[in-house]
């Protein structure tokens, strides 16, 4: 049995009071005003003929209790240390200030009311209010057989519900001990093919997720004729408690909306609209109101069917926070058609995939949610942290969270069109997944405002665009990430984290979340991220750690930096520029006998300078120095900002020649343009590098690189400022032919299934691959009819520069319904992530540019298209052309290229139909025929 002790600190609890929460949610009861009387019962020594008055003379069985109408101010208290089978349902109601309680009394264990799986629900309360229970252990399992999930069944440990289409008042859930509830998995959707024992899909809205742990909900009593109002539950406090091992969740909160169906999947029910909502001022919706889940531990490690942790839906005001949610499946947290929901202070952590579920988020405002705030949680070690799955319409900020190790998306983006949130101030850091911020297709029109972030990956990893996405004033460091074109503000830096990476302690039911476990993810002196921010209004007035907004300028990330204790100096920081505002980069910066160099974006941190008045000066060759004050002082970082004045009217441009292969090509000549004429030449080294020196000021120039056997490459539109290196980057010159590195005609092997061989890989999973007759020759058509594992048709290769891959593409029927998603194809590099994505889906061609979907146009069934792909690895973006004609040009890769490791033509999931591919090339170099602008 686990003690539960979660509580917060002072400072914590102070630190509250700065925090914008809904307004009227409730506070525990107070003391009762009207003076009830005291029952006891025990289970060895009582007597249902007993007064039960008294200690000396309690009642036994829970029959005597549940037969039992009990009225305001009365207690029910059961002997700690003994155990009851079958269902606690005592009757009656209590009052505003005077609910009827259930307790325990004596020394001992909690009393435990077992179900045994006997009754649906071990503690029940229906068509009541005003009741408070406290201190009991509840579980509810039918004994595991030799099939999986076969005893799983309608269960739940503690279930308050009603039908009387009145509004239910006054619930406390308080210090009680849930778990081992073995209740059936119902999905809402899904496909009825995937059914299995205990789990069932397509049960739709009031089928589904209502069965573990804790459940409130309400019901109708006849699903053919439901009454005109709805029953609301009202002021409902779940705290101080642990849940462990309970399918389907943890802690539910639902409406009734009248889906019900028989077992053919039939709808039978008349539809009431109280618990699902087409709009956000849908009238029939009738949530619950100021629903309180704070305090607990929920953790569903020891059963391969606990889903959510805490499932809230149906909800005007609700508030839960101080929880730890603890590898639960599907998701830690989640919340469905609610407003006004603010899910604050949380520790989530490795939520997994389980039972049939798709998701694995640590936080997730889901269909249908307005007004939601996630802010000061910590969320590691799942498979999604946050999950923005606004299905429909909603709105949500998430602010000053601490993300951390999930080992898929950081931040998924999954909203509908109609959808959007304010994503700032967060401290995100990826150490295990090629993505920190990730969506696709249509989920990527909602709008997404991304800002003041500290995003931090150790690996390459995907930062998702489209046109409704913004970023801005986000630092991006660690490995070298793709920083957002729009992002004018960004900071490329280490951020200097304190403690990194994160390991522990965490969240446990006699700590409660581990939130400062986090603070290894603050930034120290002279770090990036202090004074860099912008200010935002209406900010919840606190950071993670509970430190006051601002201190000084805004910082980013989710904490605020303060000086350390006892430190005796600070960092003094700042930015280098030219007078035409460009950073200056290779700068010295002294600050009392101590300097530093500014990076390439012209910042400098000169650390532990000494409290005081203090001269800052910046110098380098070809510049003027200058000088600046700063007041280094306690508190904060000091900032003093130099402007340096170039002595100078000329400057230099480099990059690097190579050839088509990417290999260094030496002796080439680049020179630097003014239109037609020149103005600057030099000669590539062995590494291919070059430096043209003494080019006068001036923009638009264009830098041209010619060698002997080659075709020329040029670059436009540079820039060259005074005593500033400029980098052309690299030019890549073609050899006047392409050379074939692997084609494939399909016409010399027999008609049939498609085995492996001659460097093709081939997966038949799913469906099948076959050689067929064509008026052409032959192809390789396809087919998948099945969800299972990959429908595939590839081959490796290892190759970098330019590279061109072409095929003949036919979809032969035209689509009719479901999903039809073929990739034609995905090119991936050695870390096996998608880069270039082209597909056939539901009679529309479609490529990724950058992280965004864009339609290229129809496709007519029955008719080949040459799909040509010239991929450039070195400057990272590629030209797709469509018979010829260029329809991309300069697209960015959908995730970084090293090299040309695997192309792919394939399918999987539940994407069904066929494809036939004919006239597989890949070339090393330009090879497409015919070739023709947009």
């Amino acid at each position: 049995m686990h003690a539960v002790r979660l509580f917060l600190g002072a400072a914590m609890a102070a630190a509250l009071t700065l925090t914008a929460l809904p307004a009227a949610l409730p506070a525990a009861p107070a003391a009762a005003a009207t003076k009830g009387t005291t029952y006891y019962v025990d289970a060895v020594h009582g007597d249902d003929s007993a007064s039960g008055r008294d200690r000396a003379h309690p009642w036994k069985s829970l029959e005597k209790v549940n037969a039992t109408t009990f009225a305001p101010g009365d207690r029910i208290l059961l002997r700690a240390g003994q155990r009851w089978q079958g269902r606690l349902w005592p009757k009656g109601s209590g009052a505003s200030g005077a609910p009827v309680t259930v307790d325990a009394y004596g020394k001992g264990g909690k009393p435990r009311i077992d179900g045994a799986g006997q009754v649906g629900d071990a503690v029940r309360l229906f068509n009541q209010e005003y009741w408070t229970i406290r201190n009991l252990e509840v579980t509810n399992e039918v004994p595991p057989t030799g099939t999986p999930g076969e005893n799983l069944r309608d269960l739940r440990g503690i279930h308050v519900s009603g039908d009387n289409s009145e509004t239910l008042d006054g619930f406390v859930i308080d210090g009680v001990h849930v778990h081992d509830v073995t209740g059936q998995v119902n999905w809402i959707g899904g496909s009825i093919a995937d059914n299995a024992p205990g789990v069932r899909f397509q049960t739709g809205w009031d089928g589904s997720k209502k069965t573990g742990g804790i459940v409130f909900d309400t019901t109708v009593p006849d699903i053919t004729a439901p009454p005109e109002r709805a029953t609301v539950l009202n002021d409902v406090v779940i705290q101080n408690s642990v849940v462990a091992d309970t399918s389907f969740a943890g802690i539910v909160v639902k409406q009734y909306t009248g889906d019900g169906r028989n077992d053919a999947g039939e709808t039978i029910a008349t539809a009431t609209g109280w618990g699902t909502r087409q709009s956000a001022d849908d009238p029939r919706f009738t949530p619950h109101t100021n629903i309180v889940i704070r305090n607990n531990h929920i953790s569903q490690a020891g059963t391969d069917y606990g889903c959510n942790g805490v499932y809230l839906t149906n909800v005007r005001g609700g508030r839960v926070e101080h929880n730890v949610v603890h590898r639960t499946g599907t998701s830690g947290i989640e919340s469905y058609f609610s407003d006004d929901v603010t899910i604050q202070f949380n520790e989530v952590y490795e939520t997994q995939q389980k039972a049939g579920g798709a998701d694995s988020n640590g936080i997730d405002p889901d269909k249908g949610t307005t007004r939601h705030v996630v802010q000061y949680n910590y969320i590691h070690d799942n498979g999604d942290g946050v999950l923005l799955c606004q299905f429909a319409f909603g709105d949500a900020v998430v602010r000053y969270n601490v993300i951390a190790g999930n080992s898929r998306y950081q931040i998924y983006l999954h909203s509908d069109r109609a959808a959007s949130a304010k994503i700032y101030n967060n401290t995100i850091y990826n150490d295990k997944s090629a993505y920190l911020i990730y969506g696709y297709g249509s989920y990527l029109e909602a709008r997404y405002d991304i800002s003041d972030n500290v995003l931090f990956s150790t690996r390459p990893a995907t930062l998702t665009t489209s046109p409704t996405i913004t970023y801005d004033h986000n630092l991006y460091g660690g490995a070298d990430l793709a920083v957002p074109e729009g992002d004018e503000h960004a900071v490329i830096a280490d951020p200097h984290f304190a403690d990194a990476p994160l390991d522990g302690p965490y969240g446990t039911p006699e700590t409660g979340p581990r939130l400062e476990t986090a603070y290894g993810l603050r930034v120290t002196s002279g770090s990036y991220a202090i004074d860099t921010g912008t200010r935002i209004d209406g900010n919840g007035g606190r950071d993670y750690a509970g430190r006051p907004l601002y201190n000084g300028a805004p910082d980013l990330g989710a904490f605020e930096y303060a000086t350390a204790r006892g430190a005796k100096g600070e960092a003094v920081i700042g930015t280098v520029r030219s007078p035409s505002g460009n950073p200056v980069a290779g700068a010295t910066v002294t600050v009392a006998g101590a300097s530093a160099t500014t990076g390439s974006d012209g910042r400098y941190a000169v650390k532990d300078v000494r409290f005081g008045d203090v001269t800052v000066t910046a110098a380098k060759d070809a510049y003027d120095q200058a000088t600046a004050t700063a007041r280094v002082r306690y508190g904060n970082v000091s900032t003093a900002d130099l402007t340096l004045t170039p002595n100078s009217t000329a400057g230099s441009v480099t990059g690097r020649v190579l050839d088509q292969a990417a290999r260094p090509l030496p002796g080439a000549t680049v020179t630097v343009l003014d239109g037609d004429r020149p103005l600057a030449t030099a000669t590539s080294g062995a590494d291919g590098g070059f430096a043209v020196a003494d080019v006068p000021m001036g923009e638009g120039y264009t830098v041209r690189a010619e060698a002997a056997g080659h075709l020329a490459a040029t670059r436009t539109g540079v820039t060259v400022e005074p005593v500033t290196e400029t980098d052309a980057g690299s030019l890549l010159l073609l050899s006047p032919t392409a050379e074939t590195v692997a084609e494939h005609t399909f016409d010399d092997l027999p008609a049939g299934p498609l085995t492996s061989g001659d460097g093709l890989v081939v997966s038949s999973a799913g469906g099948s691959v076959e050689v067929v007759e064509t008026p052409d020759g032959k192809s390789a058509r396809l087919s998948r009819t099945a969800d299972s594992g990959s429908t595939s048709l590839s081959r490796t290769f290892a190759l970098n520069g330019i590279v061109t891959v072409e095929a003949n593409v036919m979809s032969e029927e035209p689509y009719t319904s479901g999903n039809h998603w073929w990739g034609v194809p995905y090119i991936r590099g050695t870390n096996g992530q998608n880069a270039v994505s082209v597909a056939f889906t539901k009679d529309t061609i479609v490529a990724y540019e950058g992280t965004a979907t864009k339609t290229l146009g129809a496709y007519e069934p029955g008719r080949r298209y040459r799909v040509s792909i010239v991929i450039d690895t070195v400057n990272q973006h590629f030209d797709l052309y469509l018979d010829g004609r260029r329809v991309l040009d300069d697209a960015a890769f959908r995730a970084p290229l090293d090299a040309v490791a695997q192309v792919d033509y394939y399918a999987n999931s539940s994407n069904y139909g066929s494809v036939t591919i004919d006239d597989f090339r890949v070339s090393q170099g330009l090879a497409v025929e015919g070739a023709a602008g947009a």
